[in-house]
This record gives structure tokens, C-alpha cells and sequence, in this order.
């Protein structure tokens, strides 16, 4: 499994910066999660179905899970517990995804300073232009 997470990681730093500010990028949805809990309930799982099935039909592009981290100041044990229960979150989505063999490239990303707590991860689409080159008629 770390072979797998580690290979991952290198093939993202060592690609083009697919990471980079996508433009245009589309909301899908959302996980909503309860308070203290990595587990989303049936509704959640019927959009992942949903958004899996749309995105199917889509070109080039990635998924972006992302969650918004309301930083707690001065409480370090807070902070890592609320990272733990935010990488959690993700994963959960991922794994889920990766059950519905989702072919899109799904990338990660923890924002850390939401301005108010939040307990959704928010599923975004990023389109990427075709790497197939145009003809240029002169």
C-alpha cells in the first residue's frame, strides 16, 4: 500500500503541475459529514454514484476533493486531531470512488484556513485542455 501511495506521489511531482489553480473549475457537490465522524451516509453515497456516472462524459480533467480546515488557534491537539479527521474525510470520498472505478485522476487538497468550521469535503471538477495538438491553418 505505501509502494502504491509513494509511486502516486512521485508521478504528481515529477508530471506537469497538475495541482496548479485550475480556471473554470466546476462544483459537483458535497459530503457532508457529522460532527466528529469520517462516515458519510447514504444520500452522500447516491451523489457519489451521481457525480461518478457525470463525470464519465467529461474530457480531460481531474477531481479535486477538497476540504476547508477551520485552523483552532493556540490547541495543538485540536489542530492534529481536526488534520487526522480531514485526511479521514478525503480518503473516505476517495476510497469510495476508487470502489465505483472512477477513470479520472483525483487529487487531494486540505485548505487551512476556512473562516468558519465546516464538515464537508467539496468534489470539483477540473477541466484541462486537450494535449492533442490543433492544426494551424495559415
Amino acid at each position: 500500500m505505501r509502494a502504491i501511495a509513494l509511486s502516486t506521489v512521485l508521478i504528481l511531482l515529477l508530471s506537469e503541475p497538475v495541482m496548479a489553480s485550475c480556471d473554470g473549475q466546476q462544483q459537483l457537490g458535497q459530503v457532508d459529514y457529522p460532527s466528529n465522524s469520517s462516515y458519510f451516509n447514504a444520500k452522500a453515497s447516491a451523489k457519489l454514484d451521481e457525480i461518478t456516472k457525470e463525470t464519465q462524459d467529461k474530457g480531460d480533467g481531474y477531481l479535486v476533493l477538497e476540504f476547508n480546515l477551520f485552523k483552532v488557534a493556540g490547541d495543538k491537539k485540536q489542530q492534529q486531531y481536526d488534520m487526522w479527521l480531514a485526511n479521514r474525510r478525503i480518503d473516505r470520498v476517495k476510497q469510495y470512488l476508487s470502489k465505483l472505478h472512477v477513470a479520472k485522476p483525483i487529487v487531494t487538497r486540505i485548505k487551512t484556513a476556512a473562516a468558519a468550521e465546516q464538515r464537508q469535503v467539496e468534489i470539483l471538477w477540473c477541466a484541462q485542455p486537450s494535449t492533442t495538438e490543433q492544426p494551424v491553418n495559415h
